[in-house]
C-alpha cells in the first residue's frame, strides 16, 4: 500500500507539472522533441492501415508523424495523465487537419484496450516517468498484436551534458532533490535488458545525436520552464526562484560560444517485436 501511495503521487506531480507545461511545450527550443518524432517512424517503420498506440502523447509530435505514415486507412490512438497536454495536441492536431488520431485521458500502465490489438506502439521520452517500467513494457505488450512493434527514445546519458549538471548543482544548494541514481533507462544495454525482461524480441537499440545550438541563454530557460525540469524550480519560493534563475543563467552565459551554447541531445531509440506464440 505504501508504494502504491508513492505511486499515486508521483503520478500526480507529474501530471500537474505537464498541465503547467503543456502551452510553452512546442517551443522552438525543444525542437528535438519533433526531431525525435521523425526518427521514431522511420525506425517503426508503420504503414497504412496500422492501428497504433502513442503513449504519453503529449502535445501530439509523435502521433502526428505516426498519423501520416499511415495514411489514408492507418489510425493513432493517443493517451497522456494531462489534460492540458492533450488539450494542446488537439489544437495541434486540428491545425494539421489530422482526422486519423484519438485522444485519451488514460495512464499507461493500466490500458483500456484489448489485448492483441496494436500493429505498433510508441513512447516517446515518456517511459521513464512511469513508477515501475518494467510492468508497464508488459501491458504494451498486452495490448500489441504478435510481431507487432514497440519503439521508446530515451536520453543518452551525456545529453545536456554541462547544462543539467550546472542546474543539478545549483539546485542542491537549496535543498532540492533531483534524484541521480533514480533509472532513467539513459544507457543502450540497460535499454534491451529491460525490454528483454519485459518479453519482447527482435530487439534493436540505436543511438543518434540530434544536438544543436541554442542562440541564447534565454532559450535554455525556455527549455528549463517547459519540460520536466519545471517541477524542481517551482519547489522554489518566489525569492528563492529570482536568485536561482539569476545565478542560474549567469553560469550559462559562460558556456556560449560564437555559435551559440551546445545543446547536447543524445537520443537512444530501442526497439522490440512481440513474439508469435
Amino acid at each position: 500500500m505504501p508504494e502504491e501511495n508513492n505511486n499515486a503521487r508521483q503520478k500526480e506531480a507529474i501530471t500537474k507539472n505537464f498541465n503547467l507545461v503543456a502551452k510553452g511545450y512546442d517551443n522552438p527550443a525543444q525542437r528535438y522533441f519533433f526531431m525525435s518524432a521523425n526518427k521514431m517512424t522511420e525506425y517503426l517503420k508503420p504503414k497504412s492501415g496500422d492501428r497504433i498506440l502513442d503513449i504519453a502523447t503529449g502535445t501530439g509530435m509523435v502521433a502526428s508523424a505516426m498519423a501520416q505514415a499511415i495514411l489514408p486507412d492507418g489510425h493513432v490512438q493517443g493517451i497522456d495523465l494531462s489534460s492540458g497536454m492533450l488539450d494542446k495536441a488537439l489544437v495541434n492536431l486540428t491545425k494539421r487537419g489530422l482526422t486519423n488520431i484519438e485522444l485519451h485521458e488514460m495512464d499507461a500502465e493500466k490500458l483500456d484496450f484489448k489485448s492483441n490489438y496494436f500493429d505498433c506502439a510508441s513512447c516517446g521520452f515518456g517511459i521513464f516517468f512511469l513508477p515501475n517500467m518494467i510492468d508497464s513494457l508488459k501491458e504494451w505488450l498486452r495490448v500489441l498484436k504478435p510481431s507487432g512493434r514497440l519503439i521508446f527514445t530515451t536520453f543518452e546519458k551525456s545529453s545536456f551534458g554541462k547544462l543539467i549538471s550546472t542546474f543539478i548543482e545549483q539546485l542542491s544548494e537549496y535543498e532540492i532533490n533531483f534524484d541521480t541514481t533514480a533509472e532513467r533507462l539513459m544507457e543502450m544495454p540497460t535499454c534491451e535488458s529491460y525490454l528483454e525482461k519485459a518479453g519482447y524480441t527482435d530487439i534493436e537499440i540505436n543511438s543518434e545525436q540530434l544536438g544543436y545550438y541554442l542562440a541564447s541563454e534565454n532559450d535554455w530557460w525556455e527549455i528549463v520552464m517547459n519540460s520536466g525540469l519545471r517541477h524542481f524550480v517551482t519547489q522554489l519560493d518566489a525569492i528563492q526562484f529570482a536568485q536561482f534563475r539569476t545565478k542560474h543563467i549567469a553560469e550559462i552565459v559562460k558556456l556560449k560560444t560564437d555559435k551559440g551554447i551546445w545543446l547536447d541531445i543524445n537520443v537512444i531509440f530501442s526497439t522490440g517485436k512481440k513474439p508469435v506464440k
